[in-house]
Parts: structure tokens; sequence; C-alpha cells
């Protein structure tokens, strides 16, 4: 537990070794260090060294030789300041990237047009991205929508349907008959809803949603999204889903 929170600190095996060596040996030469830690003596002042830069050990010379203690646990809080704001100068850095990143993900030159994306935050992300994709008065459909799926997402798509709500957009939904009599029918003026004939269980769901689709696995062993960005795909999903739609049962 001690060697993997120094470890997250940034510091490195040896350095742990060494460390916890000399808060249980107290001030020593090298020697014993090497003994104790087995750290070979050529890395051994390597170590201590860079031990000595994080303000972790301090030393002595005593005569020619150099004696090392560990400093008081609590300077080592420091790192942690550090490795913040390394995080903070990375975002930076990844937010002035994500522009160009961006563009060239949607360039022309793209070679690939499905995403795997895995777990229930996978899923979850799609339906975030497709929020991003419609204007008001715009419509997304989803069909198959099983009663495992509304058990994990159901809180997730309770404030999802707000915010679709708030942006003034349209949902279609067919729902699996089980799912439908087993939720409490929320009220959502912005989406029709409907459900399958009794019998038919799906074990995943399919969302529609401009030039995008996205078919969603949910089992107990498996939450997988797979999307899909192909303008006559998404456009023969659509008649699949009108059809679906037309021998649903409404509210």
């Amino acid at each position: 537990m001690k060697a993997e929170i120094l470890h997250k600190l940034g510091l490195s095996q040896n350095e742990i070794k060494a460390y916890l060596a000399l808060l249980s040996l107290g001030k020593t030469t090298t020697g014993p260090l090497v003994k104790n830690t087995g750290i070979p003596s050529s890395k051994i002042y390597a170590t201590l060294g860079s031990l000595v830069e994080k303000g972790a050990v301090g030393f002595v010379v005593q005569g020619k030789v150099k004696w090392f203690s560990a400093n008081r646990p609590e300077v080592l809080g420091h790192l942690i300041d550090l490795k913040e704001q390394e995080f903070e100068q990375t975002r930076r850095e990844f937010e002035s990237l994500l522009p160009s990143l961006s563009a060239e993900y949607a360039a022309e030159k793209q070679t690939y047009n499905v995403e795997v994306l895995e777990g229930v935050r996978g899923i979850k992300s799609v339906y975030d991205f497709s929020l991003g994709l419609l204007h008001a008065g715009d419509c997304m459909y989803t069909m198959g929508y099983p009663v495992l799926a509304s058990q994990l997402l159901d809180a997730y798509f309770r404030d999802y349907h707000r915010k679709l709500g708030q942006k003034k957009l349209e949902a279609k939904i067919i729902y699996d008959y089980d799912t439908w009599f087993a939720k409490k029918r929320v009220p959502r003026p912005h989406a029709e809803q409907r459900y399958l004939p009794k019998g038919i269980h799906t074990s995943g769901f399919i969302h529609i949603v401009k030039d995008y689709v996205a078919i969603m696995v949910v089992t107990e062993k498996q939450k997988t999204a797979i999307l899909i960005k192909n303008k006559e795909v998404a456009e023969s999903y659509l008649q699949y889903f009108k059809l679906i739609w037309g021998v649903s049962h409404p509210e």
C-alpha cells in the first residue's frame, strides 16, 4: 500500500525502496542501503540524488562520507502539487491541440467511419454526441429499447430528455413491451413513444440521428455501442424504423 501510493506520487521503484529503507534505518551511508534494498551500488547514488531533488531525502557530509536520512514524510505533499501543475499544463496543451485534432478527424481523407465504444459510458457518449448534432425541430429515432438498458440508463435518460426539451428537439422511441410496462411512463411532451408487440425481446437497440446509426448491444456480460457514419445506411435504417413504427402500439 505504501509503495503504491509513493509510486502514484511519482517515485520510481528504486526511489521507493531507498526512501522506505531510510525511514527504517535512519541516518546511514550507502552501504547498508545497498544491502537492505538490493539496489545496485552503481545506481544507489543516482537514486538518492533524485530523492534529494524531490525533497524526500537529505544528507550531511562527515569527513569525506555522505550520510543520508529521510526527510519528514509531510514534505512529499509538494509532489502532489507538482503533479497537479503538470496535469493542468497537459490539459491546456490538449485544449489548444483539440481544434486541430477535430479538424483532422472530420477531414475527407478520413478512411474509416465506424467506431466501437465499450461499456455503459460508451453508450452514453453516443447519446451525448447525438445531442450536439441536432438543432431545434430536429428528430432522433430509437427502437428496441430493452429492460436491462432501461435499468442501467434510467437516470441518465431522465436528464437526457430534459436536455432534449430545453433544445426543443423531438424524439421517436419504440420500446420493448416489457420495458414500456416496467416504466412509469414519465411524461415527455417532446417525445412520441410506442412499444413493440408482446413477446418480442431485444438485447440491443438502434439509435438513428442525421447521418449516423448506433447499434447498442446490452447484455449482462457486454455493453457495446457501434457508431456508423454513412448517409445511405442511416436512411435505410430510418426506413426500417418507419416500418416497425407502423406496427408498434401507441401510448
